[in-house]
């Protein structure tokens, strides 16, 4: 059997990630990540490996009716659902697709897509507050930090730890999409 898995880049190139899932009306909240996998840019796909929980979070918190359907099926649900996904960097040098082995790092205009639409709740995946503030050190929001998707953290290990990670992306998701049917 071949392997699948991508060999990995070169360090000395420089990573080009994702357009952003933008809803057709205003979107509700931008979901950030770091970069994307290695997978993700092989496929052109945000979350693409098959190992990484984000879909299934999706699925959990009722974003998405099946974590295994197409990539185009499950955008859309994520677009109707009023989500935003984007990546914090727009372009990086990295060596795999750990992201502690990102560096010269150029950013997403974040601030932009804010500033349309602001207020925009932001949800980081990965707890990535003191990178999204060294990357925005302007930007006067509060994103809220939430557990990486990634396969790397111990908090999808086990039954417990991955509880109490789904109850937290949950608990993120229902405030902010249901910010604006609360204030009616």
């Amino acid at each position: 059997m071949q392997d699948s898995t991508p060999p990995p880049l070169p360090v000395a190139d420089q990573l080009h990630g994702l357009p952003p899932i933008l809803p057709d009306g205003r979107p509700r909240a931008l979901i950030l990540g770091s970069f994307p996998s290695v997978r993700s840019l092989a496929a052109r796909e945000y979350y693409a490996h098959p190992q990484n929980w984000f879909w299934r979070v999706m699925q959990h918190c009722a974003i998405i009716p099946d974590a295994s359907a197409t990539y185009p099926t499950r955008i859309s649900h994520l677009k109707s659902s009023g989500l935003a996904v984007w990546d914090l960097y727009a372009s990086v040098r990295r060596e795999g697709s750990a992201d502690d082995r990102i560096h010269d790092t150029n950013p997403n205009p974040i601030p932009d897509l804010i500033a349309a639409h602001d207020p925009l709740p932001i949800l980081l995946n990965g707890r990535r507050t003191r990178e999204f503030r060294r990357a925005f050190p302007n930007l006067h929001t509060e994103p809220i930090a939430l557990p990486s998707t990634s396969p790397r953290p111990l908090h999808w290990n086990t039954k417990s730890s991955r509880a109490a990670a789904l109850k937290e992306w949950q608990a993120a998701l229902h405030s902010t999409i249901n910010r604006d049917s609360l204030s009616k």
